[in-house]
């Protein structure tokens, strides 16, 4: 799944922290065996500090929540309220001027058409699988999601798909749908407009 750049800063402090934490506490188990016998008070203190700024670290990430994590979880939102036939929890996360694209074409369907299809999802989906959502942020006010997943038709058929959302935070603070696109589904393939009927 690919998206916009995304800062290497926050990934690694922020969102995905371990790598860098485990450095850190493998850093100050070094200097504590390396120092204590040399010199045991700077021993200390460094490996204090270590440990110090590995914990920082950890609960840094614990407390912040980025926009990547924002809009995974927003994403997530959206296909239970999918998936449950919930048109109001869908519905609240989709911009009034919603563009729905099917592959590389735009739909008909608005985002009042998509919200009272909602309502019949439960009937044709036993479940849906979510094998990866990945969010990311494209401006001060802008982001993007790709979420792959694998529905559970009733019949019990499984369909491997991917969409991409793009994503506006209004004036309330709000995290709103402008663009969705359905980019692949089976077997790699693009889905055509007709998919949806629209």
């Amino acid at each position: 799944m690919d998206l916009p750049d995304r800062s290497a800063l926050v990934v690694h402090t922020l969102e995905s922290p371990w790598f860098l934490a485990a450095l850190l506490f493998l850093a100050a188990g070094i200097a504590w065996f390396a120092l204590r016998y040399r010199a045991p008070g700077p021993a200390r203190w460094t490996t204090l500090g270590l440990l110090a700024a590995a914990v920082g670290l950890i609960a840094l990430a614990r407390f912040v929540e980025t926009t990547g994590e924002r809009l995974s979880l927003e994403t997530r939102l959206l296909v239970e309220a999918a998936v449950s036939g919930d048109p109001v929890a869908f519905g609240e996360r989709l911009d009034e001027k919603l563009v729905l694209r099917i592959g590389p074409d735009r739909s008909s369907l608005d985002h009042i058409d998509l919200v009272n299809r909602v309502k019949t999802i439960k009937s044709l989906v036993k479940s849906n699988n979510i094998r990866d959502v990945l969010g990311t942020s494209t401006g001060q006010d802008t982001g993007e999601s790709v979420l792959a997943q694998t529905t559970i038709t009733a019949m019990g058929e499984a369909i491997p798909n991917q969409w991409r959302f793009r994503w506006r935070r209004d004036s309330s603070g709000r995290w709103k749908i402008t663009e969705m696109i359905w980019e692949r589904w089976m077997l790699n393939q693009v889905p055509t407009a007709g998919l949806l009927g629209g």
